[in-house]
């Protein structure tokens, strides 16, 4: 069976978007034949831990990506600065958007927490 016309979007905010984290959490869904896209939000000049700063997409790209989407898998990590960016820079709006859609909403750790209103991260 193919996936090919799944589109699952992955937001890595809270792995500071390095790489290797998004790499080895979304390999599954591209063994599997679905499309995958990013949205990254720390620029290489970011401090860590530092929410901010201006990302490195702006809002418009981030919606044609959230727009598309049918998954949204949410890495592990920092909670605290992934809610602060995202709130910084109104990607809050867009997964709530995209929540009300009908998009499944998924992750471990900081990508699970980050769907309730509190949690201990």
């Amino acid at each position: 069976q193919s996936y090919s016309n799944i589109n699952v979007l992955y937001i890595g905010t809270a792995t500071y978007d390095l790489p290797k984290y998004r790499e080895n959490q979304t390999k599954r869904f591209l063994e599997f034949g679905c499309q995958v896209s990013t949205i990254n939000l720390v620029g290489s000049n970011d401090e860590v831990g530092t929410s901010s700063s201006p990302p490195i997409m702006d809002l418009d790209e981030m919606k044609l990506l959230m727009d598309a989407a049918h998954v949204i898998v949410v890495s592990g990590g920092n909670t605290l600065y992934a809610i602060d960016k995202w709130n910084n820079v109104g990607l809050d709006k867009l997964i709530y958007e995209a929540m009300n859609r009908g998009v499944v909403l998924t992750g471990g750790s900081a990508g699970a927490i980050c769907w309730f209103q509190g949690g201990h991260s």
